[in-house]
């Protein structure tokens, strides 16, 4: 049984005769092939001086004759692209629009005299070759998938439940599939000048790749993303330079990575330093301190009295830790005073403020600003400096959130490629990007 459709899942057909059939009795039986003369060969040995085209068209439109046949409005050798085509019967297949409908769609086969090949009318863009489903109905799950991490099998629940649509989830994921490359740069935005620069690994099963990110602080957007097997300072060096021209280069926050200052000087960049990374060193060599004075304290205090219990023991080295660490917040809290200043002036001049008391400071924190901070703590200040102010931070937070909102640590263990882990990012990050726009224009 037929029933007369007056729509296609085809876009781009020139010309309809609105006789498109549905079927709706599984029993699909095709007609005979009829091999339907073309003049193309008659016109050449007519004219030995007629032109072949041989390049795809441009533009892909179709066209439906009187049997529903859909074929190229333009018909093309797909091998050796010669336009000089026969028409050589049809196939039927089974085509699934983004409403759910199954339409048994007659599509034109041709042969091509040129090359001795055979071949068909192919949906370009708008049904992969092989695949049932329209490409806008795979696209849909890559729009869920911007906004949240469903699992591909719970995405095709969702299939079934909002379009009864039967897809597989391996379908889903191949859908998610948008890029070849492990490399992007931003084209929508003119980079400002000031960056933040940092590298997340992923653990895949071929080992671990580290995902560079180059962020712009002021147009608050991703410029460039690489997934590379190395994070080294080269990795580093030629992915900056050749994501940003050297007019775009001012000022750029990374963290205290051993390099990094020769690598962003080479650039041509100011380089920030992260206070946030500066508070993680400080707590780390205060966590080594305490830990190294715990023992201290016990040594010394078995020695006092070797009967001393072991409960004893234990509550007079929290009392002297606990001592211990109070005096060291007190300095520590000292220290980070210094970039609540206002201004770059102010901040120099509290600089030597700290230099001045440097010797009443807890052995630990003496230790590390006398050998690691004070060479080099302009580079910590150069947020407050009048023409970087407002617009480099003073710390890599932005990269941070961006990395979190695009692959979150819980999910970065459900990703074994780097094609696919890259292809999600690259999901999430235009999902990002569409949010970030939406909150601009509302």
């Amino acid at each position: 049984m037929y029933l007369v459709k007056k729509t296609s899942p085809v876009n781009n057909i020139e010309s309809v005769q609105y006789m498109f059939f549905v079927e709706c009795d599984n029993n699909v039986e095709r007609e005979p092939r009829e091999e339907i003369e073309d003049n193309s060969v008659q016109l050449e040995l007519m004219n030995p001086f007629y032109e072949v085209k041989r390049e795809k068209p441009s533009n892909m439109s179709f066209s439906m004759d009187e049997k529903g046949v859909i074929s190229y409005f333009d018909p093309f050798c797909k091998h050796c692209f010669s336009h000089k085509v026969t028409k050589y019967g049809y196939n039927v297949r089974d085509l699934i629009t983004e409403d759910g409908e199954h339409y048994f769609a007659k599509i034109q086969r041709y042969y091509c005299p040129v090359c001795g090949k055979y071949s068909q009318t192919e949906l370009i863009g708008q049904y992969e070759n092989y695949c049932n489903f329209s490409n806008e109905t795979k696209e849909r799950s890559i729009d869920v998938r911007e906004i949240s991490w469903y699992p591909f099998r719970k995405l095709k629940e969702l299939y079934q439940i909002f379009c009864d649509i039967v897809i597989s989830h391996e379908t889903v994921r191949k859908a998610q599939i948008i890029t070849d490359k492990l490399y992007y740069l931003n084209h929508e935005i003119k980079p400002s000048g000031f960056y933040g620069y940092d590298v997340q690994w992923e653990p895949l099963d071929d080992g671990f790749y580290y995902r560079h990110l180059l962020f712009d602080l002021v147009n608050n957007m991703p410029v460039a993303e690489l997934l590379a097997p190395d994070e080294d300072l080269k990795t580093t060096y030629d992915f900056i330079n050749k994501s940003l021209k050297p007019i775009d280069r001012k000022a750029i926050v990374t963290d205290l990575k051993p390099g990094y200052d020769g690598v962003m000087s080479k650039l041509g960049f100011k380089h920030q330093h992260c206070i946030y990374h500066l508070r993680l060193a400080i707590n780390e060599r205060i966590k080594k301190h305490l830990k190294q004075k715990d023992i201290d304290f016990r040594i010394q205090f078995k020695k006092e009295n070797e009967k001393i219990s072991e409960n004893k023991l234990n509550q007079l080295v929290k009392k002297e830790i606990h001592g211990l660490k109070d005096e060291i917040n007190i300095y520590k809290q000292l220290l980070f005073e210094l970039f609540e200043q206002q201004n770059y002036n102010k901040a120099i001049s509290y600089v030597n403020l700290l230099k001045n008391e440097i010797n009443n400071f807890p052995e630990v924190l003496k230790n590390y600003l006398v050998n690691d901070f004070f060479p080099e703590y302009k580079k910590f200040l150069w947020f407050l400096k009048d023409e970087f102010k407002g617009k480099l931070t003073r710390t890599n937070n932005y990269s941070e959130m961006y990395f979190h909102a695009t692959l979150p640590k819980a999910e970065k263990k459900r990703y074994r490629t780097e094609k696919g882990i890259f292809n999600q990012i690259y999901n999430r990050k235009n999902g990002w990007m569409k949010k970030l726009k939406n909150q601009l224009t509302n």
